[in-house]
């Protein structure tokens, strides 16, 4: 639940890429219905018989069970439905990138564009569509908030997030180094900070149920590792802690594109605006 966000998918859902994949993971797995984005009965059918088929309780829905018994892991190489399943959701790097053909065939295209989407969202970056990788597609659909991972061994270079992360922790009173390296010590106080919120889900990656409880709204006056943790995900800024003009007027910027009208307010929608693939 923390590291992959999993949904469940059901008939009348209106979310056709997802539903797309699906129904190529389903004619992957010898059930020939129409890839058409559409979850209606032919297409529950096709599930509950897939259920059935893995000793997996006959919802017709597609939940956490029937997403690990249906996702196969494709690769450069790959071919077939499994491919398709993938491709469907097309992995757009840029607004105007060419639309990636559904045909198939795993090559250097679909296999960029897979390490790209890792890279935004903070996954292993393998270039393997897999487990974590699926989680991650099927979990981005209209109404759902989706966070990024931060994992153990990301540098500022790799995952722009580990700074803001450790200034957060400091925030709450790790004793840690904000240096841009999520080593051991950031690990560990990730560990020791989710104990403090939850008895389940503990680990050293930052994930679903992490961000909302690791964020803290801030706005024009405050000072302190939480302004710096917004200034490190605003570019070019001095992170200094002080919550000054500068710092209202790049929050602002962001506002009035992507959260209009804006208050140079640091709220949750904020924190998630600053945090998602889109400003990489």
């Amino acid at each position: 639940m923390n590291v992959e966000p999993w949904s469940d998918l059901h008939e009348g859902d209106p979310v056709p890429p997802v539903v797309t994949g699906v129904q190529y993971l389903l004619r992957g797995h010898g059930h020939p219905v129409a890839a058409d984005g559409v979850f209606g009965p032919v297409t529950r059918a096709a599930v509950t018989a897939f259920q059935g088929a893995h000793g997996i309780p006959a919802s017709g829905a597609v939940d956490l069970p029937t997403w690990l018994a249906l996702v196969r892991t494709t690769r450069l190489g790959s071919s077939g439905e499994f491919v398709r399943a993938v491709q469907s959701f097309q992995l757009p790097r840029w607004v105007d990138d060419d639309p990636l053909p559904v045909d198939g065939m795993f090559g250097t295209t679909t296999e960029e564009r897979v390490r790209w989407f890792q890279r935004s969202w903070g996954l292993s970056q393998d270039g393997a569509a897999g487990r974590e990788t699926w989680s991650f597609l099927q979990a981005l659909r209209p109404g759902v908030t989706v966070w990024p991972l931060v994992k153990p061994g990301s540098t500022q270079s790799t995952n722009r997030r580990v700074l803001a992360v450790q200034h957060l922790l400091r925030h709450h009173g790790a004793s840690i180094s904000a240096d841009g390296s999520y080593g051991p010590l950031t690990g560990e106080a990730v560990r020791q900070w989710q104990l403090t919120q939850r008895a389940t889900y503990i680990g050293t990656t930052v994930g679903q149920l992490d961000w909302p409880g690791l964020i803290v709204s801030c706005t024009r006056g405050d000072h302190g590792e939480h302004v710096k943790a917004v200034q490190s995900l605003l570019s070019g800024l001095v992170v200094d802690g002080h919550f000054g003009p500068a710092t209202e007027a790049a929050v602002r910027a962001l506002q009035d594109v992507f959260l209009p009208p804006s208050d140079g307010i640091v709220g949750a929608d904020t924190w998630h605006a600053l945090v998602v693939p889109l400003f990489d």
